[in-house]
C-alpha cells in the first residue's frame, strides 16, 4: 500500500512539474545573458502563451564562481549548441583569467527544410580554464566553426571549436595557442587558412603592424603587414577580404588563403571615413557582418554615422547613414539581423552615461526595397529603450535576434529587465522582470 501511494504521490508530482510548465507555453528560445553585478551567465526558457511571455531565470550548474570586483565575462559565441565565454580580469591575468564553455542543452532535429528544438536538459559546463597564466582574454570571435581567443598579455590567440571543445579531456587539449598580435589585439581569420592579429601600437615601429599567421596546411608560414596608421582596434573577414580598423579610416588587404604572398607583394588598401568637426580623421571600433556586407558605426554626435561595405564588391564602396546623435549620447556597434517582416536590418543602442533615461534603439532598414543593393539604407524607427549602467567595459544594452525571425529580446543593464520587442510594429510586447546588470545576450533553438 506504502508503495503504491508513494507512486502515485510521484507520478502526480511529475504531471505537475510538466503540466505547469506546458502552461507557461511554447518555448521560443533559450536565452543566455551576462550578469555583471555577479560576473555570472544566467539562463531561462522564453516561453508565451496566451496570457503573455514567461522567462523563469536560472544559474548554470558548476560554472565558476568569480570575483565581479577583480573579474569579469567578455564577448561569448556559440556553435552547434555549445557557448564559449571569455573571463578578464582587472590584473593583467595575475589574477585569474580564462574561458568558460557551456552546453546550452538546446538540441536541434533537422527536418528536411526546417529544424525543431528540445530543451530537455538544463545548461551545463563543459570544460573550463581560469588561472594565472591564460593570458586575459578580450575578444571573443565565432569564424566558421572555430571559436577564436585574442590572447592580450601573452601575445597570441588561441582556436578551438565545438568538436575539440567536446572531445578533449581536458581544456587544455581543447584549443590551440598561435603567436600573434600585440596589445589589445583584435582578429580576422579565414578558417583553416590564415589569421590575421592586429598591434595596437598608436606610434612606432610596430604602429599599423598586423600579423599575417598561416593555418591549418599553412601552418608554419608567417609575414607581416601595416597600415598607413596605427592604434589598430578592430578587424573582421568577409568574402575574401580582411578588414581592419587604424586610427584612421578603414583598410583592406585580400585574404592570402594560400600564404603565397609576403610582406612586399600584399597590396593594402585604406578607405577614407572622413573627419570630424576638429578635422580629425574618423574611424571605426569594431565590425559585424550580415552576408557579404561589412558593418560599423564612425563618429559623434551630430556626425555619427551608420557605414556599410559590399565585400564582395571588387573594390568596397562606402555607404553610410546619418545618425545625428544628441549632445552626450554615444552609438554602440551595430547589432545587424536577417528579419522576416523587414529583411536585413541593423540594431544600434545610443546610450548616455549622464542620462540613461534616454537611451534609445535605432533600427536601420539596410535594404528597404530588398533588391540585394544596401545603398538605399534609412533609419527605420527608433524605440525607447531601459537604462544602461555603464562603467568601463561594461554596463550596456545587448540585442539579439529570436529564432522565429519575428521578435529581438533586448537588455536593460540599468532597470534589471529583459524586453520582448516585436519587429511587426516595433512595439515592447514584454518587459520581463529579473535579478542582476543583464547585458550581453544570446538566444539558441526555437
Amino acid at each position: 500500500m506504502f508503495k503504491t501511494v508513494v507512486t502515485l504521490s510521484l507520478w502526480f508530482g511529475a504531471l505537475f512539474t510538466a503540466t505547469s510548465a506546458e502552461a507557461q507555453g511554447r518555448t521560443l528560445a533559450r536565452l543566455f545573458w551576462q550578469d555583471d553585478s555577479s560576473a555570472s551567465l544566467q539562463w531561462g526558457d522564453l516561453k508565451k502563451n496566451a496570457e503573455g511571455f514567461h522567462l523563469a531565470p536560472a544559474t548554470i550548474d558548476q560554472f565558476p564562481e568569480l570575483d565581479p570586483d577583480e573579474q569579469s565575462l567578455v564577448q561569448m559565441r556559440h556553435d552547434d549548441g555549445l557557448i564559449i565565454v571569455g573571463v578578464h580580469d582587472n590584473n593583467e591575468g595575475t589574477f585569474g583569467s580564462g574561458w568558460v564553455a557551456i552546453e546550452s542543452g538546446a538540441i536541434e532535429e533537422p527536418h528536411g527544410d526546417h529544424s525543431h528544438w528540445k530543451f530537455n536538459e538544463a545548461p551545463s559546463v563543459a570544460q573550463q580554464i581560469i588561472d594565472e597564466t591564460q593570458g586575459n582574454p578580450a575578444h571573443v570571435y565565432r569564424y566558421g566553426k572555430s571559436f577564436v581567443l585574442a590572447i592580450d598579455k601573452n601575445n597570441g590567440f588561441t582556436i578551438a571549436s565545438a568538436d575539440s571543445i567536446r572531445q578533449a579531456k581536458t581544456a587544455e587539449q581543447a584549443a590551440a595557442f598561435f603567436d600573434g598580435g600585440s596589445g589589445h589585439i583584435t582578429l580576422a581569420v579565414e578558417e583553416d587558412r590564415v589569421a590575421y592579429a592586429t598591434w595596437i601600437a598608436p606610434v612606432g615601429e610596430n604602429a599599423g603592424r598586423i600579423d599575417v599567421i598561416g593555418l591549418g596546411e599553412n601552418s608554419g608560414q608567417r609575414y607581416t603587414i601595416a597600415c598607413p596608421t596605427g592604434g589598430l582596434h578592430g578587424a573582421t573577414i568577409n568574402s575574401g577580404k580582411a578588414f581592419f580598423a587604424p586610427s584612421e579610416g578603414v583598410c583592406w588587404v585580400e585574404a592570402d588563403r594560400e600564404m603565397s604572398a609576403n610582406s612586399e607583394t600584399v597590396t593594402v588598401n585604406h578607405l577614407s571615413l572622413g573627419k570630424d568637426a576638429d578635422d580629425k580623421p574618423l574611424r571605426t571600433g569594431a565590425f559585424a557582418n550580415l552576408k557579404s556586407h561589412v558593418i560599423f558605426t564612425s563618429g559623434k554626435g551630430d556626425q555619427a554615422k551608420l557605414c556599410v561595405l559590399n565585400a564582395a564588391d571588387q573594390i568596397p564602396a562606402l555607404i553610410e547613414v546619418s545618425l545625428d546623435l544628441p549632445e552626450g549620447q554615444s552609438v554602440m556597434s551595430p547589432i545587424p539581423m536577417q528579419t522576416r517582416s523587414h529583411g536585413p536590418l541593423a540594431c544600434m543602442f545610443a546610450e548616455s552615461k549622464e542620462k540613461p533615461e534616454t537611451d534609445e534603439l535605432i533600427v536601420v532598414a539596410l535594404d528597404p526595397n530588398r533588391d540585394g543593393d544596401f545603398s538605399d539604407a534609412v533609419i527605420k524607427t527608433t524605440i525607447a529603450v531601459g537604462r544602461n549602467d555603464i562603467r568601463p567595459h561594461a554596463g550596456h544594452h545587448d540585442a539579439v535576434l529570436l529564432p522565429d525571425g519575428r521578435r529581438i529580446a533586448i537588455t536593460n543593464p540599468g532597470d534589471q529587465s529583459i524586453w520582448i520587442v516585436s519587429l511587426a510594429d516595433f512595439s515592447v510586447q514584454a518587459k520581463l522582470s529579473i535579478s542582476g546588470t543583464p547585458t550581453r545576450l544570446l538566444a539558441i533553438g526555437g
